[in-house]
């Protein structure tokens, strides 16, 4: 049972614009006020005890609590400060809030251990400054050197590249109190310090059978393998191991009563409804643990066997703080789990985590939530208490303290009764992560089948760390399928092109079809890791992987399936893309989900006025995800197709368009249809291309300027560079935006200042209306938003094809459409006896790419013209503000 509690001790900040990354210097919007809306757990009392934001403190992301009734905070953009937490029903008093006199800050995290405050600075390095001058990301260690009580000397223990959201992040102390754990996003570099003493070889790669597709608004396109990371390191920082990676952006870690490792990883909200979307997830942090993050596209599913799966999905959301439960004063049933804050939606969520053998499973509740609550990280305080401040992004920011003032026992438990055999052999195991001998071998052979799938995986990641000769004896005499499995992984992890037709031939002695799914797609899995590691296998050996696996294809197992369905066509197996097309059709149909994907609920959704809406609109018209993954895979084909098959694969870009995902969806899709159109011979892709919803300018072009170019294929992030990095000094003219505003056909359907096509809307006033940043977007990604007063109709008709346009006329038994934007006198007539049914097209009559023929100056006069509004007199031109 939760009850209500109506905050109105003070008012809240309440921002109701969007903070984009570049926005980040934006000054504090004070002036909109709104009431906070909690729900706190029964038997629970809260307190407002400080408001940062009111006292020109900044806005806090990190807490620590220190000796006696001491604690740290850290404003993102701003200073660390100290105080004393107050007694109960007492508030901190301005005065008593102070500022460390140290030239450090910007701290996402914070950490009080061994009498020193140890920081993780999250700032960019100055380049034109000399290290010793500045402290830009990293980690550091501040003590009070003459011991007069006051922290007074700085230390950088290890230098770090990499800042912002995805940077340096966390810390937490190990349970036996002799090293400090610290967590950091995929933005962050692994230093070599860091690199060199590795629980998990670091040979990693990105270890996809075809080439993924980045996303295609840029973000993350140049973070290559592992991702995220956690290092252990002691009290001096003279050591260091590399402890887990594959994480995309956790901000936090804590060890449970148990002594295991926790962390709570974020999903990436524009993948939604794209196969590989994950959601947010708790992830259990063993010994060379991998979990899979790669860049775009390239996201290893959680059941491949090369990586872990989570112990618990949530849904969307963005991830800051997790804390054991166990330090504080709460009811017993808390002891041994988690409470973990999602910032967008402004909740807490207690994880109760269950022993399932050397791992666990976990259930959760909703613990604590708010309107708006942008919770940002929480301490257990020395009396019990639990403390969490909010804020983040220059947001308002309040600290609060949580207090059980209920009847249930609150008796702490030093850790589980009942001695776990199953963990206690995992950690044995995990000893040769970073030990060299025999008993290694020979341990990490006998558990390689382990039912366990942790155990399984910290066996294989023991014997990647022993010599290969030691152990290939043992693999080509073996005749356990599982223990060949993981066996062949873990040799074609090390790359050795002389062992990859043993590895073949031992995999194709295991009969798949008395395994169990799970085993199957292990199995499958170590046939792509052999392919991506070794490079293709002979021609004998792919007619016998073929002959194998063909029949199984297409399986009632989603999974197996898929897996199937990209090697066959790696190996360019007969008969593949028609097999292939029929699941695009069938799921598309079918509508089907891939597995393990939840969406957030409507209440949660209402706490947040940026993401909600967007949650809730992808609910109502949710992708057909596992169709999608044969529609890209389909997109690498370059052999084996007919007219018919192609006519079927490009028209089914009009079904999965009129669905909803995040934000990069409907880029991602049209990044999928210019590689598959990549396949198609020269003469075919004008059809095609129109077939699949878009036509080309060519035949309205002729008396156009032409482009200066040379252009490219114009990635997201490329036109953000090119905008926001040149019209802060740009110095064109006019005549050069006029020129690029024609050359890149614009003028054909748009209108500036009078002048133009009347297709599609008036930009004069564009810049009005819109931001830069959604005016670049637009124009690379035009199927984004098609607003309804320009869209095309979209015509089912009986012979199963569709075809979209402009309706010209509408009279008698016909209906006369014009689907070139460019070309007006070119119509068709359809027989409203073969319309099936019509609707709105999702595909915008603007093609995308249009851009791809210039050069970047163009693209940059373009985009001065649009925001001038063809205004000679705009200050783009004339320099006056």
């Amino acid at each position: 049972m939760h009850q209500k509690f109506l905050h109105t001790t003070t008012t809240v900040v309440l921002i109701l614009f969007f903070l984009s990354c570049q926005d980040n210097k934006t000054e504090q919007n004070k002036e909109s006020n709104d009431e906070i809306s909690f729900s706190i757990p029964e038997g629970f009392a809260l307190e407002e005890i400080y408001h940062p934001s009111d006292n020109d403190q900044g806005s806090w992301v990190a807490l620590a609590q220190g000796d006696h009734n001491q604690m740290y905070a850290c404003d993102q953009y701003g200073n660390i400060y100290q105080f004393d937490t107050p007694k109960k029903n007492k508030t901190i008093k301005p005065k008593d809030v102070t500022p460390l006199d140290l030239e450090i800050g910007e701290a996402h995290g914070l950490l009080w251990a061994f009498n020193s405050l140890y920081v993780a600075v999250n700032k960019n390095w100055n380049d034109d400054i000399t290290d010793n001058k500045q402290n830009g990301s990293g980690i550091y260690r501040i003590t009070d050197a003459d011991q007069d009580g006051t922290l007074d000397t700085v230390t950088m223990l290890l230098k770090l590249q990499g800042n912002g959201e995805h940077g340096p992040h966390s810390f937490a102390l190990s349970p036996d109190g002799k090293d400090i754990y610290f967590i950091a996003g995929n933005h962050t570099l692994i230093p070599n310090t860091v690199k060199e003493n590795s629980l998990i070889p670091t040979n990693w790669d990105e270890d996809n059978l075809f080439t993924p597709y980045l996303d295609a608004r840029g973000h993350a396109n140049d973070i290559k393998a592992p991702g995220g990371w956690i290092t252990k390191f002691n009290e001096d920082g003279s050591s260091w191991q590399l402890i887990s990676v594959g994480y995309r952006n956790p901000f936090d870690i804590a060890f449970n009563n148990d002594g295991e490792l926790f962390t709570y990883d974020a999903d990436m909200e524009w993948d939604i409804g794209m196969p590989w979307y994950r959601p947010t997830r708790i992830c259990h942090v063993t010994s060379g643990s991998e979990y899979g993050w790669r860049t775009g596209s390239g996201k290893w599913p959680a059941y491949y066997p090369d990586n872990l799966p989570a112990v618990h999905n949530l849904e969307q959301g963005s991830p800051t703080a997790v804390l054991a439960a166990s330090h504080l004063n709460f009811p017993t049933k808390y002891q041994n789990g988690l409470l973990v804050m999602d910032w967008s939606f402004g909740t807490v969520y207690f994880i109760d985590l269950k022993p399932n053998g050397s791992s666990y499973t976990a259930k959760r509740e909703e613990f604590l939530s708010g309107t708006p609550l942008p919770l940002t990280d929480m301490v257990a305080g020395n009396d019990g208490n639990l403390y969490f401040a909010t804020g983040g992004r220059r947001l308002d920011s309040r600290l609060y303290r949580l207090s059980y003032i209920g009847t249930e026992n609150t008796e702490k438990t030093t850790s589980r009764k009942t001695t776990n055999k199953a963990r206690e052999l995992r950690k044995q195991i995990e000893k040769y992560h970073h030990t060299t001998s025999p008993e290694g071998v020979s341990l990490a052979w006998k558990h390689l089948n382990n039912k366990d799938r942790f155990i399984r995986y910290a066996s294989r990641i023991a014997l990647e760390h022993q010599p290969e000769d030691t152990w290939l004896d043992l693999y080509a005499k073996e005749t356990d399928a599982t223990k060949t499995i993981e066996g062949s992984i873990a040799l074609s992890h090390q790359g050795n092109k002389e062992l990859q037709s043993l590895i073949l031939s031992k995999l194709q002695q295991i009969n798949i079809d008395t395994l169990p799914f799970e085993k199957q797609i292990d199995l499958l899995r170590s046939y792509s890791l052999n392919f991506i590691r070794m490079g293709q296998p002979s021609k004998q050996e792919s007619h016998a992987i073929i002959k194998k696996l063909n029949p199984m294809f297409p399986n009632k197992n989603n999974a197996v399936s898929k897996e199937l369905g990209q090697i066959l066509l790696y190996l360019k197996a007969d008969g593949i893309i028609e097999k292939l097309v029929d699941q695009l059709e069938h799921h598309t149909e079918q509508k089907t989900i891939t597995d393990g994907v939840e969406m957030l609920s409507e209440e949660a959704t209402l706490r947040s006025e940026q993401y909600g809406p967007l949650i809730r609109e992808v609910i109502s018209k949710m992708p057909p995800s596992e169709a999608i993954y044969y529609g890209m895979l389909l997109s690498n084909a370059d052999k084996g197709w007919t007219d018919e098959l192609r006519k079927r694969y490009f028209s089914w870009y009009f079904d999965v368009l009129g669905s909803k995902g995040g934000m990069s969806f409907k880029a991602y899709m049209e990044n999928v249809r210019q590689r598959a159109l990549t396949h198609v011979p020269t003469k075919d892709r004008d059809y095609y291309s129109e077939i699949s919803g878009s036509y080309s300018p060519t035949s309205a072009i002729a008396d156009l300027p032409q482009p200066k170019g040379p252009g490219k294929n114009y990635s997201g992030d490329d036109m953000g560079n090119i905008v926001w990095g040149g019209l802060d000094s740009y110095n064109g003219t006019i005549a050069d935006g006029k020129r690029a505003f024609a050359s890149a056909t614009c003028i054909l359907c748009h209108r500036m200042r009078g002048e133009g096509g009347a297709a599609g809307p008036d930009l004069t006033q564009a810049h009005t209306k819109f931001s830069t940043y959604d005016l670049m977007f637009a124009i690379y990604s035009p199927n984004d938003e098609v607003s309804d007063q320009y869209a095309n109709t979209l015509f089912y008709l009986k012979n199963d094809q569709k075809i979209a346009g402009r309706i010209k006329s509408d009279a008698g038994d016909s209906i006369v459409i014009m689907p070139n934007p460019f070309n007006e006198s070119y119509t068709v007539t359809l027989n409203k006896n073969n319309i099936v049914k019509k609707e709105l097209s999702p595909i915008s009559p603007m093609p995308p790419g249009l851009l791809n023929r210039l050069n970047e100056e163009e693209i940059l006069d373009l985009f001065a013209y649009i925001i001038a509004g063809g205004d000679e007199k705009n200050k783009i031109y004339t320099g006056e503000d």
